[in-house]
């Protein structure tokens, strides 16, 4: 038998699959594999919180002081004293207030509140001018509180620390780790909007308590503008870490039936 030379075939090292597809199933794995470690790592971070005593907040992590806005003018001293007058009676109706709350002033016009480890609040000025009454101010700050109540700003941070973990675990390249890093911000926003559920009716729970009904507990969500375009309509359930406006209102309307 005579050998004859041939070339290899072109296709011999080519994958049957269209590499478009390969590609596809190569996305939705890390997705599935980024958002599964999130949610095994959310679960961890349950578990562990309870334990963590809250006084090692205060010694482990940055002082949060700094960012406090300084009063300029009478009239944001006198919106200053307002919180600091209201934070006390509210925390007098929670039983298992920690020591060490505080509350202050943060230098932003978006009307927002922040809550902080170490026990810090700092709500927006943007806020305080928006607000129209005590009510308003004071469903606030018990959402806040609430925030303290579960925990959730130490939940965030551990999540957020495990995320980064998991990133660097996982992929060097840029394109993965922006991968990984959209599925883990959807898996933990999505936590996040359940957080703003509970904190909401902790802070109606401590508004009745203090002013014996719910009434004007909305009145500051209603004057929120709405998303600006379709598009941000679109993703905003997705994307964004409160609830939409809409929905937090009739879920307290209907909260504040049931405790007034």
């Amino acid at each position: 038998m005579k050998f004859e030379a041939r070339l290899p075939r072109d296709d011999v090292n080519v994958t049957p699959t269209h590499p478009l597809r390969e590609t596809l199933w190569l996305l939705l794995g890390l997705l599935l594999v980024g958002g599964g470690l999130l949610a095994i790592a959310n679960l961890l971070v349950d578990r562990l919180i309870p334990y963590v005593p809250r006084n090692w907040e205060s010694r482990l992590l940055p002082d949060f002081e700094e960012l406090a806005y300084r009063p300029q003018t009478e009239e944001e001293k006198t919106r200053l004293k307002r919180l600091e007058s209201l934070l006390p009676r509210l925390t007098a109706h929670w039983s298992k207030a920690p020591a060490g709350l505080r509350v202050g002033l943060l230098d932003a016009q978006e009307p927002n509140a922040l809550a902080f480890c170490g026990g810090l609040v700092l709500v927006t000025r943007g806020l305080v001018r928006e607000v129209e009454s005590e009510k308003e101010l004071a469903f606030v700050l018990g959402h806040e509180l609430g925030h303290f109540r579960n925990r959730d700003h130490l939940r965030s941070l551990g999540l957020g620390l495990t995320l980064n973990m998991i990133m660097t675990a996982m992929s060097r390249t840029g394109s993965g780790r922006n991968l990984l890093s959209f599925s883990g911000q959807l898996t933990n926003r999505s936590f996040s909007r359940s957080q703003e559920m509970e904190a909401d009716a902790f802070g109606l729970s401590l508004l009745v308590a203090e002013f014996g009904q719910s009434d004007g507990a909305t009145n500051f969500l209603q004057r929120l503008p709405d998303p600006a375009n379709a598009v941000e309509r679109l993703l905003a359930p997705y994307l964004a870490t409160h609830p939409l406006s809409d929905k937090r209102i009739e879920a307290l309307r209907e909260l504040g039936a049931t405790t007034r």
